[in-house]
């Protein structure tokens, strides 16, 4: 009888974690899509997304023997590149306001997305979701982007953060009220310039 594809991912995961680059390689191929999609969403420019993915990857594989399992692999490869983003962040903010980065980028999105000579309808949703995630703080958007991209539950995304679950109940709710808002506000623009 054959291994299922999650024992078969355990199987590689705990032999990454004993240092066998082969199948690190293979969860990483497996799992650069998903980061690389996230990626593009934090940083919203290709070249600094993919040094996003890249510096993940390095990280994951130094954290790698501290893995414990106690959330899915992907979720921790999340919070792994949350805190490179972060970091990266970090460094750009000493030099400009963050908030002013990541607004920003959602704005050149934005634009970008509604200036082409035929607008993509679904496009132009997304970067406005993305806008509208920018636009909530930060603590609100980790919570947001763990259970919806990284489709974490709410046990491995108070895991992956260090707060309790409660913590998470309570952000992803004030989190999805305000863009609940936002929609409706952008809903009554759109319609009222019409």
């Amino acid at each position: 009888m054959s291994a299922t594809p999650s024992e078969q991912h355990a199987d590689l995961i705990a032999l990454a974690r004993g240092g066998d680059l082969e199948a690190f390689s293979r969860l990483m191929e497996e799992s650069q899509p998903q980061l690389m999609g996230q990626a593009l969403a934090f940083c919203g420019d290709h070249q600094r997304a993919q040094d996003l993915v890249q510096e993940t990857m390095i990280a994951a594989w130094k954290s790698l023997p501290r893995f414990d399992g106690s959330c899915r692999f992907f979720t921790w490869l999340y919070v792994i590149l949350l805190r490179q983003h972060r970091r990266a962040l970090g460094w750009f903010s000493r030099r400009l306001p963050l908030a002013t980065l990541e607004q920003q980028a959602a704005a050149n999105r934005v634009e970008a997305a509604t200036t082409s000579a035929a607008p993509n309808p679904e496009a132009v949703e997304a970067e406005l979701l993305r806008a509208m995630l920018t636009a909530l703080p930060a603590r609100h958007r980790e919570v947001v982007r763990l259970r919806f991209y990284a489709e974490a539950s709410e046990a491995e995304i108070a895991t992956a953060l260090g707060i309790s679950p409660g913590t998470v109940k309570s952000r992803l709710h004030h989190a999805l009220t305000n863009l609940r808002r936002m929609k409706e506000k952008m809903n009554q623009l759109r319609h009222g310039a019409h």
